[in-house]
C-alpha cells in the first residue's frame, strides 16, 4: 500500500497579474489533510516586478518569510524578482501568500503546492 503525504494545490497565487496585488493566498492548516510543513512556488512569465512571500498566524497581519531558491538550494531571500522555485518551511502558520509588491511591467503567475 502506498502512503502519501497530504497536500494542497496546485493553486495559482497569482494569475496573470500586471499590478501590484496580494493574490491567493494557501491554507497551511486544512481540517481535512492536517497541517501542512512546506510550500513550493513557482514563479513564472516574463515580468518585471518584485514577488514577497508572506506568512501569518493569525490571517491578518502578513509578515515576509524566507523561502530557498531550488536552483542553488541554498539562496533564500523574502523576494523573488526572477522566475524560478522556490521553497519554504510553514508548518505553525495558518496561511502564505506571494504577493506582487512592487511592479513594473509585463505578466507575472506564481503557481503554489502546500505539502504535509
Amino acid at each position: 500500500m502506498n502512503s502519501y503525504a497530504p497536500f494542497i494545490g496546485p493553486i495559482k497565487m497569482q494569475d496573470a497579474a500586471v499590478a501590484t496585488g496580494n493574490g491567493t493566498a494557501i491554507r497551511c492548516v486544512d481540517g481535512s489533510n492536517g497541517a501542512m510543513t512546506t510550500v513550493t512556488c513557482q514563479v513564472q512569465g516574463t515580468f518585471s516586478a518584485t514577488i514577497t512571500f508572506e506568512g501569518t498566524v493569525d490571517n491578518t497581519n502578513w509578515v515576509a518569510i524566507g523561502f530557498t531558491s531550488l536552483a542553488d538550494g541554498t539562496t533564500t531571500a523574502t523576494t523573488a524578482t526572477p522566475a524560478g522555485l522556490f521553497r519554504a518551511t510553514v508548518l505553525g502558520l495558518q496561511q502564505v501568500r506571494a504577493r506582487v509588491s512592487g511592479y513594473v511591467s509585463g505578466t507575472c503567475n506564481v503557481t503554489g503546492i502546500a505539502v504535509g
